[in-house]
């Protein structure tokens, strides 16, 4: 009988102690970041309510005093009863560097009402090691870095060899022009295919500005992509300004016609497109990008070339707009392939395609554009330089 009663107990704390673990699973990483602002996202295995507390980065350590919790709120009420956590951070100093520390603290049991009943609470570790740190956007200024991966196609691994010599820190910003994934089918395959990867080379400090390509529109997860890369606008394409310079983040929408039977019937993106044209002739037309000292496109199937319906609808639409833009380059992708379309009377800037092996490393200053096109191993395939007007 004793034998049995301890052998009741054992199952018993085996079945209760994995019920009782509460961790963060994955993150945090950062997005939209501005001058004053940037959003930080991360996950845990249970519903829990969520933090950030921030400091300015002096030296003094995370422990040297207390710091204000920022929450994820809606209409004034915290969010607790979510997994996928995203804090933003308001009301910072531009080009100013910041420490911070994620918190979570679990959620048991939420019948009814607000009887919220909470546990543990976990968060990332700041005695043993640093804490995370970024730095907010420049308010004014040309000289910046950044980083452009596209049409890793869930090739996390060779991401993560590719990038393995980038100094990240140097660099303000990672694009992801395109196509990181095949399909979105579910929150655990945008970690595998390349969420997690960033997070270890970079994202829990560098922020990610994504533009999404024609595979991301795919999936039975594709309408919550946004939700891991958010933008205070709800929008996919952004005109976006780091210091003096603006960056127009164009949303490519599908390669092929809407009624296309790989698409099931979802597919709408004529109509997308030309709402989005829309928005571009504003965009182009505001104070804030007609007084850029650059101007800097990404979008993710090229202008400069193909056939099919989407390139023929992008070209139709965007670039009688840009042409009178004053745009001095434009990033793409799409087509696994390097390419270089030096500015004509057809495309008055020029294009650069990125292959899916390399990387581009881009360095501004006031008076120019130094591109380098990386590959395995480091070795610099290909590279342009565009002065500023």
């Amino acid at each position: 009988m004793k034998k049995l009663l301890f052998t009741l107990l054992g199952l018993a704390a085996a079945l209760t102690l994995p019920a009782q673990d509460f961790k963060i699973t994955h993150g945090p990483w950062l997005c939209d970041m501005t001058a004053d602002g940037v959003t930080v996202l991360w996950t845990t295995d249970k519903p829990a309510l969520s933090w950030v507390e921030v400091a300015e980065d002096d030296g003094r350590s995370f422990y040297a005093a207390e710091h204000t919790r920022h929450y994820e709120t809606v209409a004034g009420r915290k969010q607790a009863n979510k997994t996928l956590h995203t804090v933003r951070l308001k009301g910072l100093r531009p080009g100013t560097k910041y420490c911070y520390r994620i918190f979570s603290q679990e959620v048991l049991e939420w019948k009814h009402g607000d009887n919220v009943l909470y546990g543990r609470t976990v968060a990332s570790n700041v005695y043993k090691r640093a804490p995370f740190r970024f730095r907010t956007f420049p308010a004014t200024g040309t000289d910046l870095s950044f980083i452009i991966l596209n049409d890793i196609h869930r090739r996390a691994d060779d991401m993560t060899q590719l990038c393995r010599e980038v100094d990240f820190g140097k660099h303000a910003f990672v694009m992801f022009n395109g196509d990181m994934a095949n399909s979105i089918e579910s929150e655990e395959q945008l970690f595998r295919d390349f969420i997690d990867a960033s997070v270890s080379l970079y994202a829990s400090e560098t922020p990610t500005l994504y533009n999404r390509g024609n595979h991301e529109t795919r999936g039975v997860f594709a309408d919550r992509l946004h939700d891991y890369f958010p933008t205070r606008d709800g929008r996919y394409y952004q005109l976006r300004k780091v210091g003096s310079v603006c960056f127009l983040l164009l949303d490519c929408g599908e390669d092929k016609p809407d009624t296309d039977i790989e698409y099931g019937g979802l597919a709408d993106y004529d109509a997308y497109r030309r709402e989005e044209c829309e928005w571009l002739r504003e965009a182009v037309a505001s104070e804030t990008f007609r007084n850029a000292s650059a101007r800097v496109v990404f979008l993710h199937i090229p202008l400069d070339g193909g056939t099919w319906h989407g390139n023929n609808h992008l070209r139709e639409l965007f670039l009688p707009i840009l042409n009178e833009a004053g745009i001095d380059v434009m990033f793409s992708g799409h087509t696994h392939r390097y390419g270089f379309h030096p500015a004509d009377s057809d495309i008055r800037f020029p294009v650069v395609v990125n292959d899916n092996q390399s990387y581009v490393q881009c360095d501004m200053t006031a008076d120019r554009i130094a591109v380098r096109i990386v590959g395995p191993g480091g070795r610099v395939a290909h590279t342009h330089e565009f002065p500023l007007r």
